[in-house]
């Protein structure tokens, strides 16, 4: 089974961004090691940042 989030037939889209390398290397290190996460999964976290970013607005 995929660690990638299951979008149950919804259409989905893709995103294509620049950032800084250090911002990476950050979102590289918060991955590591989250408990029920998704060890080294980018995507996956930026998915789930934009979308609380977007529920505190």
């Amino acid at each position: 089974m995929s660690k990638n989030r299951m979008f149950r037939g919804k259409p989905t889209g893709k995103l294509i961004i620049r950032i800084e390398r250090e911002t990476i290397e950050a979102i590289d290190k918060a991955t590591v090691h989250r408990p029920g996460g998704i060890p080294g999964n980018r995507s996956e976290f930026i998915r789930r940042a934009i979308e609380a970013r977007l529920r505190a607005h």
